[in-house]
């Protein structure tokens, strides 16, 4: 004798541990009355408890009692390391724009004992390179000697040798 075609489904699934409590009581009732359900049931039943897992051993319970813990710690080392990562990408890139600042904008830089030239205000013009003829009339129409003739350094040491102690 087969199972009854409409009970095969729930047959299945009670076997299986899936149906409802009040689905159960009364696939169980229905059990009672029909001996070609009943022996669907035991076949399920015993089908199942072939593809059933083991049960789980002592290692295997104390490896998933463990599992939060080493997956916590697990995610803490991979952020650390990230984190690690990204102050080291921001040093990097912080280094990168001093460097930029440096070459890039002029008088930001200057090297130790180098004198520090004025800087231009905002509103002011920006002043032209002269040509030596240009210099060569500034200097003729204030009077001075022209530079070239001050480069010669014998004759400034002539002009200034004194001895220690004198006045001039």
């Amino acid at each position: 004798m087969a199972a009854c075609p409409d009970q095969e489904e729930r047959l299945d699934l009670h076997a299986a541990g899936a149906l409802e409590d009040a689905e159960a009581v009364a696939l169980m009732a229905h059990l009672e009355s029909c001996e070609g359900c009943r022996r669907a049931f035991d076949a399920s039943v015993e089908l199942l408890a072939l593809v059933a897992l083991p049960p789980i051993t002592a290692q295997e319970k104390s490896e998933l009692e463990e599992l939060p813990r080493r997956t916590l710690s697990e995610w803490r080392r991979s952020a650390r390391k990230q984190g690690l990562g990204l102050r080291t990408l921001g040093g990097l890139v912080a280094a990168a724009a001093a460097v930029t600042l440096v070459l890039l904008v002029p008088g930001t830089w200057r090297f130790p004992g180098e004198a520090r030239t004025a800087q231009p205000t905002a509103g002011a013009q920006p002043v032209e390179e002269l040509d030596a003829e240009t210099m060569a009339a500034i200097e003729a129409w204030a009077g001075l000697e022209p530079l070239d003739a001050m480069e010669d350094s014998d004759r400034w040491d002539e002009d200034f040798d004194f001895e220690l102690g004198e006045t001039l």
